[in-house]
């Protein structure tokens, strides 16, 4: 006689840090029946992707003289984890247009999900003069099953660019003719130009 095997209809399980779903008897199994003695007795073991699955699992229990009966338990798999989120900070240079351009991954310091991620994004991407110094951003990580976790980055805009000045094109000479060494010049600095790739409101001579 083939023992008798009664699970539970439906439970719920879910995914730990390694991503796995544990399933067991003292989860699925409600009761067994046998006229003699019960040699084992034990359940599938869950494969399966990250995803949110509900999937068949079957209890098995086996008697001394080898009959073996299967019940039937539908494993709903959640996973609830968010994203182990880690930032790191960093300093960048504005180019010759006084601009510059990060992305998610520029500051992500090695986040990782339990399954997977489904995406990293960043508050802001895009830096100009106006950003000159420490800026604090928000890094998103998102799993596959939607769970979330952020956390902030530290960018510092730096310009190392130096001006460039354009001089008089004709040379101005300057002839002195007193005893004294001493002379008044004339003020060029209206013949004078400069560029800089942060340059908004003029430069100072």
């Amino acid at each position: 006689i083939v023992p008798n095997v009664v699970t539970n209809d439906t439970i719920l399980v879910y995914k730990n840090a390694a991503g796995i779903a544990a399933v067991d008897t003292s989860l699925t199994l409600d009761s067994i029946w046998e006229n003699c003695s019960i040699d084992s007795v034990w359940t599938q073991t869950i494969s399966g992707s990250c995803t949110t699955d509900t999937v068949p699992v079957y209890t098995f229990a086996r008697d001394l003289a080898g009959n073996i009966d299967s019940a039937l338990t539908m494993v709903i798999v959640r996973d609830t984890l968010a994203p182990v989120i880690v930032c790191r900070n960093i300093t960048i240079q504005l180019d010759s247009n006084g601009e510059a351009s990060i992305s998610a991954t520029d500051v992500d310091g090695g986040t990782s999900d339990n399954c997977s991620l489904a995406s990293l994004s960043i508050n802001q991407t895009s830096f100009n003069c106006s950003h000159i110094g420490v800026n604090q951003i928000t890094l998103t990580a998102v799993d596959v099953n939607g769970n979330v976790s952020t956390c902030q980055a530290t960018v510092t805009v730096e310009d190392n660019i130096a001006p460039i000045i354009y001089c008089p094109t004709s040379s101005k000479d300057i002839v002195v003719r007193n005893t004294t060494c001493s002379v008044l010049v004339e003020d060029y600095r209206d013949e004078v130009s400069a560029w800089d790739n942060c340059l908004t409101s003029g430069v100072t001579f």
